[in-house]
């Protein structure tokens, strides 16, 4: 086993940037992949941080800055931790305190308002936060 796999196999696990493909994987094997996860974390972080330092210098509007990074931010992850977000959201509202209800709520790959609304709020948090940061870099 290349010294590397566990690295590839957190990346393609964690993120859509172009991680080579480690081809069919063992549970054993992503188990030690778990100890890579703060690298793609860091990566991840690198490449948006690329994308915001690019766009202050280039005197982008906030609004045009912000929902740039967020997009490559959501990219990166392939939406791993909205996905997750999104579920969480319906099984707690939708589940009623009931553990095979919640289950099967989380089970299911639609999305319900309580997913849509939790989303949508989280995103445009994220845009604001990212919004009054780059207006922070720029003095204003």
């Amino acid at each position: 086993m290349s010294a590397l796999r566990p690295l590839y196999i957190a990346g393609r696990f964690l993120s859509r940037l172009p991680v080579p493909d480690p081809g069919p994987t063992q549970p054993s094997e992503t188990g030690r992949s778990v100890p890579w996860y703060p690298v793609i974390g860091l990566l991840m972080g690198a490449v948006a941080t690329l994308v915001a330092f690019v766009l202050v210098r280039a005197a982008a509007p906030p609004e045009v800055a912000a929902a740039l990074v967020l997009l490559v931010w959501v990219w990166s992850s392939g939406a791993l931790h909205l996905d997750g977000l999104a579920d969480s959201a319906d099984a707690w509202i939708g589940g009623l305190g009931s553990r095979e209800r919640t289950l099967d709520i989380m089970k299911d790959p639609r999305s319900g308002p309580a997913a849509v609304t939790v989303i949508v709020l989280t995103l445009l948090g994220k845009w604001a936060a990212l919004k009054v940061g780059n207006r922070g870099n720029r003095g204003e």
